[in-house]
């Protein structure tokens, strides 16, 4: 289900609730209300259309709100605010302060419902992850802003423009240019990737480099800046514009955005003497 269907379907099941609360208030008898005492048929239709309609959206209520447990404070009886909203069989002091609680906590999740995108669709699993209805062309160019700076500063432009090839070509200057930043070294590509992350005698590094375990780490990155040197920069920066190198070229963006908040993690280390 999308997002604006969820909004609509509990708009309206919080509309009904209101329309069953109002009808049930004045079906009471007085002076102590337990149960109704008239308008029998039209609670049970409003009823059975509520249960219903709970039925269909409770897994999608529950993703966002799952605390439905209630207790009277005097005597400890507890019921589930959900069911009781929209069933004739708990008594009027269950009942009103379910019903109040259901309006209420409803409101508060078309609120974070309104948050979203409206074509996000949200599945019927509570436990699975919701997943954009925007088309990839939509969703990468709002991510393009939250690349790292040094990145998107260059890049984001030349990718809105249509020119991927350079966009990928400039991401990869671009990382290697922060890196001869960071460490005032003026080689490039490989050699300045081996030189900076050197286990021996590193120029910045993620750690003490104390055990194997982060001398991998520290030897990883460096391959990996190596290999992005050697295999992205030269041979992507032929390719053209068609749809699946747009995704390809932002896919890159981001290796690229990663470089750069990864060299931001390793801290400045002086070399050996």
């Amino acid at each position: 289900m999308r997002v604006s269907e969820l909004l609509a379907a509990l708009d309206e099941l919080r509309q009904k609730l209101i329309e069953h609360r109002d009808l049930w208030g004045n079906s009471l008898s007085q002076p102590i209300p337990d149960y109704p005492v008239r308008n029998q048929k039209e609670l049970e239709a409003q009823s059975h259309w509520l249960t219903r309609r709970l039925g269909a959206l409770r897994s999608y209520i529950e993703r966002f709100d799952d605390e439905w447990l209630m207790v009277h404070p005097a005597t400890g009886v507890r019921w589930d605010a959900l069911d009781a909203s929209v069933s004739l069989n708990q008594v009027a002091q269950a009942k009103g302060p379910s019903i109040r609680s259901t309006i209420e906590k409803l409101n508060t999740i078309a609120g974070k419902l309104e948050t979203l995108d409206q074509d996000d669709d949200i599945p019927a699993d509570r436990n699975a992850p919701l997943k954009s209805g925007l088309a990839p062309d939509r969703i990468m160019l709002a991510y393009l802003n939250h690349l790292h700076p040094y990145i998107a500063q260059g890049c984001a432009k030349l990718f809105i423009d249509g020119h991927y090839a350079q966009a990928v070509e400039e991401s990869a200057k671009a990382v290697f240019q922060y890196l001869r930043e960071a460490t005032a070294l003026t080689l490039d590509g490989s050699a300045l990737a081996t030189q900076a992350f050197s286990v021996k005698n590193p120029l910045l590094a993620f750690s003490d480099l104390s055990d194997e375990t982060k001398k991998n780490e520290q030897v990883g990155f460096m391959e990996m800046l190596s290999a992005f040197a050697k295999g992205v920069r030269n041979p992507l920066a032929h390719t053209h514009g068609k749809l699946e190198e747009a995704q390809k070229a932002f896919e890159y963006l981001a290796l690229a955005s990663l470089f750069c908040r990864r060299i931001d993690d390793a801290s400045l280390k002086p070399a050996a003497p």
